[in-house]
């Protein structure tokens, strides 16, 4: 997996970016998965709200540092404070709030990177499809899933090219286990449509 080291570049200007992510406050309870917004404005500060839109850590992009992992998840060092940002929910995740949804409908400042509202939740469903129409149900939920995970997929990757060129320091990953395992889960779907016709 190739992953390199980025220097800040602060000659260049910087692009505002907002985007809804997740901040991953445990690897293990899903429900601590929540929605954030994270910013990137035109005076070069970054920085990332809650559902209530209260700022959890707001510093200039240049005294950031930032690693992406091949798993698509950005690590922000802040303050002195890590934070796992993930570009989609988990199954348990709260929704984003109406305050969030209203921050990313004025986003029109910038580029907005991500307003993928979607969870993961679907994985199940895909794979118990027993028949013929459940296999196509099923299929269907893993085609959503795997949209919301390339959307998700694609924000962080926004990230990563922004924050450099803003003056951050970045680790980058060509987030290569990310995508096999994306591949397969739709081998995974597609053997669980095959199976279900075949038992019909």
């Amino acid at each position: 997996m190739l992953e390199s080291m980025d220097s800040p570049q602060t000659q260049s200007p910087v692009q505002p970016l907002k985007s809804l992510l997740y901040w991953r406050k445990s690897k293990v309870n899903g429900a601590a998965t929540v929605p954030v917004i994270l910013s990137l404005d035109p005076s070069g500060v970054l920085s990332m709200q809650n559902a209530e839109l209260r700022t959890i850590f707001a510093l200039p992009v240049s005294h950031a540092s930032v690693r992406f992992t091949s798993w698509g998840t950005m690590v922000v060092q802040a303050h002195g404070q890590q934070h796992d940002i993930v570009g989609v929910g988990a199954s348990m995740s709260p929704s984003p709030s109406r305050a969030q949804l209203a921050e990313l409908g004025t986003a029109s400042g910038g580029n907005s990177g991500n307003d993928n509202l979607g969870r993961l939740g679907s994985a199940g469903a895909a794979m118990s499809a027993a028949d013929g129409i459940g296999a196509a149900a099923g299929v269907a939920g893993g085609v959503a899933m795997e949209y919301a995970y390339y959307r998700g997929l694609e924000a962080i990757k926004a990230w990563q090219e922004t924050l450099p060129l803003a003056g951050a320091t970045v680790k980058k990953s060509s987030m290569e286990a990310m995508k096999y395992f994306m591949l397969a889960v739709i081998a995974a779907l597609a053997i669980a449509l095959v199976a279900g016709l075949l038992i019909r």
